[in-house]
């Protein structure tokens, strides 16, 4: 909807859209150095002053959730300032980064930094057409946090539900397309219980059943007690939609979370009347057969630019083999 500023401007010049080209967009900016892997596996704090720097900048929100607080980094492109609304906006959000003993802290790290992330936005919002956004979960691409401690318990949940609320103000935006791979998968599940502006959902290699999928593993046992939200469980939740897509895309060779762990979430959206595709995809290249983020995010950015669903699953069954990444 265009702003009544616009319109009057409009009316006045006829030069609607030469304005709204010209209007600067709510880039993320950053002149920090690279992510601190050490600081991942021992967690961070960040101050509310010096989060209110990196708010200034474009790069970070500061969430409260009953006195527990945190500041939560996303790095955006694309976006209109206010008081011009967004009406979608793309967020991805990332999968773990590190083990009990910290493996995979500094593969996924170090060596890179916000600019590096900022830099990414701006590609997939270039390529798209649609604001793009990157959130780092708690501990995690320099969020405040200790993401081992944090991820998957029910307070992440709660601190990322905080930071989409204050994101979605600061920017007026209308509705998201949100997707997440592997853990940050399994957020995006439990944000449809707790959402009514999702316009897409992505879950690549979610463990969107957990429980599931801890039995499967045999990292549960049956009626074991868990600490750790279950999206399966939140299923009753999940406000119905007329417009609303979503989409659980993984590899049937998958070992680390089985496939049959995330069909059975994607049969359980099925059984309650929402619109949701499971999307078989033997695309994963690692030895796990669980990296598809690159797909998952290429279908994010897809329905959040309006794609069909028949044209999403034809370029991700099509898609290039990406290119190696350092974000996940």
């Amino acid at each position: 909807m265009t702003h009544p500023r616009l319109l009057l401007l409009c009316l006045v010049a006829g030069a609607c859209l030469l304005f709204r080209s010209a209007l600067p967009l709510a880039q993320s900016l950053s002149s920090e150095g690279d992510f601190d892997p050490v600081a991942v596996v021992d967690g961070s704090e960040i101050s509310r002053a010096d989060c209110a720097k990196l708010e200034a900048d474009n790069t970070a929100i500061w969430v409260d959730v009953g006195g527990r607080t945190a500041c939560i980094r996303y790095y955006a492109a694309g976006l209109n300032p206010a008081p011009v609304s967004n009406k979608v906006a793309a967020i991805w959000m990332n999968g773990d980064v590190l083990g009990p003993s910290g493996r995979n802290a500094d593969r996924r790290q170090s060596g890179f930094g916000p600019q590096h992330m900022i830099e990414l936005e701006q590609q997939l919002s270039g390529r798209f057409e649609v604001p793009s956004i990157y959130l780092g979960r708690p501990g995690t691409y320099g969020s405040s946090g200790k993401h081992y401690t944090t991820r998957g318990r029910p307070i992440e949940a709660q601190l990322i539900n905080a930071a989409l609320d204050g994101i979605k103000r600061r920017y007026s935006i209308q509705a998201y397309a949100l997707g997440g791979h592997s853990g940050g998968g399994t957020l995006v599940a439990e944000m449809l219980a707790r959402r009514d502006d999702l316009q897409c959902a992505v879950i690549s290699s979610g463990a969107s059943a957990y429980r599931a999928y801890l039995e499967a593993r045999g990292l549960l046992q049956p009626g074991g007690a868990l600490s750790r939200f279950d999206p399966y469980d939140s299923l009753d939740r999940v406000p119905a939609s007329q417009t609303r897509r979503v989409f659980v895309i993984g590899d049937p060779r998958e070992t680390n979370v089985p496939f049959s762990a995330q069909q059975l979430y994607f049969q359980g959206l099925i059984q309650r009347g929402h619109a949701a595709w499971l999307i078989p995809l033997e695309r994963a290249r690692d030895s796990r057969h669980h990296d598809l983020v690159d797909f998952g995010e290429t279908a994010n950015l897809m329905c959040a630019s309006g794609a069909s669903t028949d044209r999403i699953i034809a370029t991700l069954v099509n898609l290039p083999e990406p290119a190696p990444r350092r974000s996940n």
